[in-house]
């Protein structure tokens, strides 16, 4: 199978603010780099979050992280300055009540059911209204134009704006409008940006993949899902065979057992915070072996 993603050399002049950032953080290091690529899965993607819980207690240094969908917003919010044990506050408050409160419903004409402005406004708040260059180290992520089908890296301007993008789900989210741009989410394209990490020239690249198997349940079995389910599950379903070509770009991949959990079940941020550790942990001795060789 072909790479849909952008190749690798085509993609070192477009990640050029981010490459000036990472060679400006290695600058008298003394050690191997590593970066981490956080793939797209909606809620499934509170993985990363115990992910980069173990990598940091285990005294792994990321030095440039990238992100596509929710794994833009926690690696945004991570290279905002947010611990991950932060981070980690913010998801497990999640409650069924406050994802209703977070649904903008528009007219479905407007490109999206909703309109995504308290999405916005709440990664603008975790953020800190952050641009790119105002970040602890560097961070680009993926969006997609829905009107010429190309890949779009993001790496300057404000980090929330870029994350609003990059999480866009064609049809559940309206697209953000950027220039002549038309964005949304860029897992259709490049759910686990591992070619990115390859054109910045890391030692040791990390992908972390939690596209899911889907594992409907027997109730589920034979009832015609909502429009919300239909559009994530379809999402879903293209991601992971997207991303398989993408993963083997990774020195590492760390891919937690998320997928009996739906997209949208923002709720059940602890159980898929522990599948995150879990894998992060099964992971470490290659890690390590890598980072010695």
């Amino acid at each position: 199978m072909d790479l849909i993603a952008t190749p690798v050399e085509a993609l070192k002049d477009r990640l050029e603010l981010t490459a000036r950032r990472f060679r400006r953080r290695m600058e008298g290091l003394d050690r191997k780099s590593v970066g981490i690529a956080l793939g797209s899965g909606a809620a499934r993607g509170m993985a990363h979050i115990g992910v980069l819980e173990v990598l940091f207690h285990e005294g792994i240094h990321i030095d440039v992280v990238v992100g596509c969908s929710m794994g833009a917003v926690v690696g945004g919010c991570y290279a905002s300055g947010m611990e991950a044990e932060a981070i980690e506050e913010v998801a497990v408050s999640i409650n069924k009540l406050d994802v209703a409160r977070h649904v903008d419903l528009v007219s479905p004409t407007s490109g999206g059911l909703m309109a995504g402005s308290k999405l916005s406004a709440l990664l603008k708040e975790l953020t800190g209204e952050k641009t790119f260059d105002e970040l602890r180290f560097p961070f680009a992520c993926v969006a997609a134009d829905i009107l010429t089908g190309d890949e779009v890296p993001i790496d300057d301007g404000y980090v929330y704006e870029a994350m609003r993008a990059s999480s866009s789900i064609p049809g559940v989210f309206q697209p953000v409008v950027h220039g002549k741009r038309v964005l949304v989410d860029g897992g259709i394209l490049n759910p686990v940006p591992a070619n990115y990490l390859r054109a910045l020239g890391v030692d040791l690249a990390i992908a972390v993949d939690v596209m899911p198997v889907l594992r409907p349940s027997e109730e589920q079995l034979g009832r015609v899902p909502s429009i919300p389910s239909t559009l994530i599950n379809s999402f879903d379903i293209m991601g992971r065979l997207v991303a398989a070509p993408l993963t083997r770009l990774a020195d590492v991949v760390i891919k937690p057992d998320v997928g009996e959990v739906f997209g949208a079940e923002l709720w059940r941020a602890p159980e898929l915070i522990e599948k995150g550790r879990e894998a992060a942990k099964a992971a470490i001795p290659a890690i390590c072996k890598a980072l010695k060789v």
